[in-house]
């Protein structure tokens, strides 16, 4: 398939004086003036951002398309920080969140906890190596962060003094409430994973509004048709449908749209424990 695609895109793209086919072209010479390490630098912070709150999704089982409160960020690296906030809108969209959260110090997101890393601290300590556990997992949550962010901190094992660095020490990031919590290198992320009642009823209109686009497919109607559209289900999606009904005729192209107390011969929608029921019809413009 790709030579034939590659054909095809040559064809399409090639200047006066190219050759005929792309088969019969020269590989391209790599051109420095065209790259842009500052282009690189910002989709790879964003891309690093938005994989990391979609991890959490994953792990956490937070749906997609279950809107969340916020995104929240801390970075060691300023320029880092400078491309997220500069990026934030598009950030939030690609996670679905309200709103972005920028704070200065991780322990605003997470309680820490050190441990020694033994691998390192073995071959220096030796038959210290217990003193200096018990020492290192008594460090507060300023001394750990002073630590990460690159101060020298010296501790006492038995008189000796010891210096750690972030190359001897394991941090482990306990999460606070509500918060899932992911870091890499010099970025922490965290989603706001409380579910609150308004939250809710956007999570159940998008998987409605989901379970609509692909009826609409299915049922032939081209992506400019208007439909009627007549929903049914519990009180709790009558409260959403009630809520976001002029959201849900616009993303569905209905110039009509109706609540029914029942809907027989209807299609059912999933939306987590709850179930909508719909039916679709060719609509007037």
């Amino acid at each position: 398939v790709v030579p034939f695609v590659t054909e095809t895109f040559w064809q399409n793209l090639k200047a006066p004086g190219d050759p005929e086919s792309v088969h019969l072209a020269s590989f391209p010479e790599y051109d420095p003036s065209m790259r842009s390490e500052e282009l690189e630098f910002r989709m790879d912070t964003v891309r690093k951002a938005v994989s990391m709150g979609r991890s959490l999704r994953y792990q956490y089982n937070l749906k997609i398309r279950q809107p969340l409160k916020s995104v929240e960020f801390v970075t060691r690296n300023p320029e880092e920080k400078k491309v997220l906030l500069e990026m934030e809108e598009s950030i939030r969209e690609e996670l679905n969140v309200k709103k972005a959260v920028f704070h200065e110090r991780e322990d605003e997101l997470v309680e820490y906890a050190a441990k020694p890393a033994f691998r390192v601290l073995g071959k220096e300590l030796g038959p210290r190596m217990k003193d200096a556990a018990g020492v290192i997992e008594s460090l507060d949550a300023e001394s750990i962060q002073s630590i990460l962010d690159g101060a020298v901190l010296s501790i006492d094992v038995k008189g000796t003094p010891v210096e750690l660095t972030a190359e001897k020490i394991v941090v482990e990031r306990r999460q606070k409430e509500h918060l899932r919590v992911v870091n890499e290198d010099t970025l922490t992320v965290a989603l706001d994973s409380e579910i609150t009642a308004d939250l809710q009823k956007e999570g159940w209109v998008r998987d409605l509004i989901r379970g609509l686009q692909n009826l609409r497919k299915s049922s032939g109607l081209d992506v400019t048709d208007r439909i009627a559209l007549r929903v049914s289900g519990s009180p709790a999606l009558k409260a959403a449908f009630d809520a976001f009904s002029e959201f849900i005729a616009a993303e569905t192209l209905a110039s009509t749209i109706e609540w029914a107390a029942s809907l027989p011969g209807s299609v059912q929608i999933e939306a987590g424990d709850e179930t909508w029921s719909c039916v679709i019809r060719p609509g007037t413009r």
